[in-house]
């Protein structure tokens, strides 16, 4: 009995050491990742920003930051929250338990002192600071945390597409004051990020506390957190105001506003760039391609262009549960209408890549071997005729089941670069016998038109992660509920994968499962995956400590000498 004891310990502790020597590996393997975006975004940027020569930063002025969109909510824990609204609240007024170093992409403490990963990987344990409290003054607490967290798998709030990151989780337990636990129901690879709660934030329990999950899901504004700045105001359809939180129990930052202006036009934004009326814009490529050649304008701004994990891939997303596109022949054909080649040259004046995949494309989990379908609108009418629709009438437009191939294609009327992509997909279309009718419309209506799955087509953007889980976007559970399976993409297949890809921790074994999920994606075309491009950022020359990080900039950093300041 003894020995069959000793046997059990014994394995039991080989166990425990192979999940220690799996974490580490990929950790290395992560730091490894983050040398090689440090390469390429050197050789593309040409320039590396380090420490500015001020020795001692100055307290004060603002940065006005000019959004082509504004986000329809603030709150994080939302379907209906983008990316807008992330740069807006996190980290500016919401912290993670974690941070993720901006060079290294390890994750470092932040609003926890101290975690603690069990040798079997199925609990965390997370340790608060004792200093650390939200703008009003009350502590940060275990309690806090688990409401973020209850919060977000409450089946009653509208946030399908971020509790799916939380499904592996078993329990939250509260072991004391400053103390949680998280109790996993099996391994899985993202769950010290998820669980830091990275690009969402604690949530102070004592002010959005509900007794109606309506009440949690109507709070669009006046966010509150713990992070280095407070909301002010939100004037609809003008500005977002933050300023600096006075009361932050870490250093603050000098800079005592940022102000993020709603231009939503694009040559709007350039003018009010060059007169000085905001420090920053999100530029069409064109317009950065413009501005980055101009030695006048090259004088005042300097123009950041940077590839970085986070930096989206485009797409067209084609809706499944439509008549349209339910055969992967349709929707492969619809690829070989749209030149990308064309689209990169052209319309992004050579910012950008081609790409066939959902993944950062010099990431390990691209499969850089997949090569793009080509710009071929013979192959497309092979196979549309093929699939069924073809002209009966006589009228040039294809039908099937008397069913007219016309459809609707939804984008942003605010994104001139969208708008060029409609005309073109409408004029290669019609030279196949296909009828694309333009939908441009606001962003707030398109979130809520993308959750309800309400449109036949789209273009939009996706902006990535460090670690990449295409549960989100790909599984079939994530297809009702709002969840982040816009286009009903139903792959036994894929699912199979990516659910063996959650439960694998070692990197190279998890990227080769990607790598085949990738290669399901590009013969089902599911979207049209039409280009990445670096994250461009026009910027006035007033402020220092611009540095570039592996992931981007950390903005909150930034500050401008007295003799440079221009806000009161």
């Amino acid at each position: 009995m003894n020995g069959r004891g000793g046997v059990g310990k014994f394995f039991l502790l080989l166990f425990a050491s192979l999940v220690i020597l799996l974490q580490i590996r990929s950790l290395i393997q992560s730091r490894r990742f983050a040398r090689s975006v440090g390469k390429l975004q050197d050789s593309l940027t040409g320039v590396r920003y380090e420490e500015t020569q001020e020795s001692s930063p100055d307290d004060g002025d603002w940065l006005v930051w000019a959004f082509r969109m504004e986000p329809k909510t603030l709150n994080q824990i939302s379907t209906e929250s983008d990316i807008y609204s992330r740069w807006i609240t996190v980290p500016y007024i919401f912290e993670p338990l974690l941070f993720y170093d901006y060079d290294s992409f390890e994750m470092k403490p932040h609003l926890a002192e101290s975690y603690e990963i069990a040798d079997d990987g199925l609990s965390i344990t997370f340790r608060l600071r004792d200093d650390v409290h939200f703008s009003d003054g009350v502590p940060v607490t275990a309690n806090d945390v688990i409401f973020t967290y209850e919060t977000i798998i409450d089946p009653n709030i509208d946030s399908a597409d971020i509790a799916n990151l939380f499904i592996d989780v078993a329990e939250a337990v509260k072991v004391d004051e400053r103390t949680v636990r998280f109790v996993m129901k099996q391994p899985y690879f993202k769950a010290l990020e998820n669980l830091s709660f990275w690009d969402i934030g604690i949530l102070p329990k004592h002010i959005y506390e509900y007794k109606d999950a309506k009440q949690f899901n109507n709070r669009v504004s006046n966010p509150v957190g713990s992070g280095p700045f407070v909301f002010e105001k939100w004037q609809t359809g003008r500005e977002i105001v933050l300023r600096r939180n006075e009361n932050y129990w870490g250093p603050k930052p000098k800079l005592k506003k940022i102000v993020f202006r709603i231009i939503t036009n694009a040559i709007a934004a350039v003018q009010a760039l060059r007169a000085h009326e905001v420090d920053m814009i999100i530029p069409e490529p064109d317009q950065f391609a413009e501005l980055a050649a101009d030695p006048q304008f090259t004088k005042e701004f300097t123009c950041l262009s940077m590839w970085m994990p986070g930096a989206p891939f485009y797409y067209i997303g084609w809706n499944q549960d439509k008549v349209f596109f339910k055969d992967r022949r349709v929707r492969l054909a619809m690829t070989h209408i749209i030149d990308r080649k064309k689209i990169v040259r052209e319309l992004l004046k050579g910012y950008g890549r081609v790409v066939t995949g959902p993944f950062y494309i010099e990431g390990p989990q691209y499969d850089k071997n997949i090569k793009p379908w080509p710009y071929d609108p013979a192959e497309a009418r092979r196979l549309l005729d093929e699939a069924g629709w073809v002209d009966t009438d006589g009228d040039g437009i294809r039908d099937k089941d008397d069913v007219a191939f016309r459809f609707e294609f939804m984008y942003s009327s605010d994104k001139v670069q969208y708008q060029r992509i409609a005309k073109l997909l409408k004029s290669e279309a019609a030279k196949v016998g296909i009828v694309v009718v333009p939908e441009p419309m606001e962003w707030s209506v398109i979130m809520t038109r993308i959750v309800d799955r309400d449109f036949e087509a789209m273009v939009m953007g996706w902006g990535g992660d460090i670690l990449e889980d295409p549960y989100q976007l790909w599984h079939s559970s994530q297809i009702g509920n709002r969840g982040a399976n816009y286009v009903g993409f139903r792959n036994a297949q894929a699912d199979a994968l990516i659910e063996q890809g959650r439960r694998t921790l070692d990197a190279d074994k998890r990227n080769a499962l990607y790598h085949q999920l990738h290669r399901i994606l590009h013969q089902e075309q599911p979207y049209t995956f039409l280009f990445s491009r670096p994250v461009m950022r026009p910027v006035d020359k007033r402020f220092e400590n611009v540095k570039i990080y592996k992931l981007g900039p950390k903005y909150w950093q930034w500050y401008v000498p007295k003799d440079r300041q221009r806000y009161k």
